[in-house]
């Protein structure tokens, strides 16, 4: 009788849970500012690719704590197949982790997929940067217009000698 090793199991799950989380510190606001943006961001969620059917929020502002609590659903549709109806179910964690500068910690409070996680915590730290205005963000640098004089090139002409005669005997097969 065989039985499941419990060893490869274990480290596949702390695998999981392991990388669950991200930290974004935000140099130059204060705790009150910090707290408001993500509060803000927890309570207004925008996803491009993604519809919001759920979105449960609970803040606890003496422990600098929000739980969310998030259905998500998309119908993703590709060429030559039929739409493929995909859900995601997030249950995450936003804390304060040090105050001075403030230090944003976001964890998953399930076993996720690493990569599926930081997607949504990159998401959601700059939606924050955003609210907060944090320079650099989405602002492009001014475009310099020069007024360039454009030199067109002469054509260039091609004499061509003309192509040797060629002298074709039919012969017929059928004599």
């Amino acid at each position: 009788m065989h039985s499941i090793r419990p060893l490869p199991l274990f480290l596949a799950v702390l695998t999981l849970v392991g990388c669950g989380s991200r930290t974004a510190t935000f140099p130059g606001y204060s705790d009150p500012e910090v707290w408001n943006a993500m509060v803000t961001v927890a309570e207004n969620p925008e996803y491009d690719d993604w519809f919001v059917f759920e979105n449960e929020v609970w803040t606890d502002r003496p422990q600098g704590r929000i739980e969310i609590h998030r259905f998500l659903r998309r119908d993703l549709v590709r060429v030559g197949s039929d739409p493929e109806r995909q859900e995601e179910r997030w249950k995450f964690e936003i804390a304060f982790l040090n105050t001075d500068p403030p230090t944003i910690g976001f964890s998953a409070r399930q076993v996720a997929v690493p990569a599926h996680l930081w997607r949504e915590a990159d998401r959601y730290f700059a939606d924050m940067r955003s609210i907060l205005g944090v320079e650099g963000l989405d602002i492009e640098d001014p475009v310099e217009v020069l007024d360039v004089d454009v030199i067109e090139p002469e054509p260039e002409v091609i004499e061509l000698d003309a192509p040797p005669a060629v002298d074709l005997n039919v012969i017929d097969a059928g004599d």
